[in-house]
């Protein structure tokens, strides 16, 4: 293992470096996003059960 070789790795991390700091942040976003939308389906679902008893007991 030379010089030569520790240098092509830290140019390989050099270049990977900036496509983590953009990945991680879309890869987060998506990952809040989905579970937003998965509470707010579970919220949905409370809600209209909720209703249907309210409506089942005001008839």
């Amino acid at each position: 293992m030379g010089m030569g070789t520790g240098v092509a790795m830290f140019n390989l991390f050099i270049f990977i470096l900036p496509i983590i700091f953009y990945l991680v942040p879309v890869v987060f976003i998506i990952w809040f996003l989905v579970k937003l939308l998965k509470a707010q389906q579970e919220m949905n679902e409370l809600l209209r059960t909720i209703v249907y008893k309210m409506d089942k007991k005001s008839d």
